[in-house]
């Protein structure tokens, strides 16, 4: 939606994930290192669904596996973000762990996008193909996000004209505040 109106990229954390797990990286490398090979599938990539159902049951895995991952992600966000240093307009970083990173010192604006707990389990069960206790774990393991730096929550319980509403008023206020005027 935000790219929809205007903002000149989005960067989705889950997709550099899905970037650092493929074959031959060294992300791939130390994850199979930790976990062994079985979590790898046939074309050398990390196989997510076997690696999730070790990490989203163990805490301990789940740290090993984020201190992996996340430094990866940090750095391969950066490089992005200096990649479109100087283009003017808003760029979008998707990233469930922001707030517990040095990430959060280069955003303007930090959004929070809430929905039942409920409906985050049947969403995940419907578009990810997940059973309904993998898709409670894995939300389970997202951490608590009340913090002082959230500019703005988004409540996506509702229908998509709804969250749609929420998020143009949004957007017309972020560009207001960090001095990019109208909509794209």
């Amino acid at each position: 939606m935000l790219c929809e109106l205007g903002a000149i990229e989005r960067i989705d954390a889950d997709r550099v994930v899905h970037t650092l797990m493929r074959p031959g990286t060294e992300t791939t490398r130390l994850i199979a290192e930790r976990f062994g090979a079985e979590v790898l599938a046939t074309d050398g990539a990390v196989d997510r669904n076997r690696l999730a159902e070790i990490v989203f049951h163990d805490d301990s895995a789940l740290r090993d596996l984020e201190r992996i991952v996340h430094p990866a992600v940090r750095q391969a966000i950066r490089a992005r973000l200096e990649e479109l240093r100087g283009r003017t307009g808003i760029v979008v970083i998707d990233a469930v762990r922001l707030l517990q990173s040095e990430l959060l010192q280069l955003a303007d604006a930090v959004w929070l996008v809430r929905c039942p707990r409920d409906k985050q389990v049947q969403r995940l069960v419907q578009l990810r193909g997940m059973s309904a206790e993998a898709a409670a774990a894995r939300i389970a393991a997202q951490p608590d996000f009340d913090h002082a730096r959230v500019s703005r929550v988004i409540w996506n319980g509702g229908s998509l004209d709804e969250l749609h509403a929420q998020v143009e008023h949004a957007w017309q206020d972020l560009q207001s505040s960090v001095g990019h005027p109208g909509a794209g």
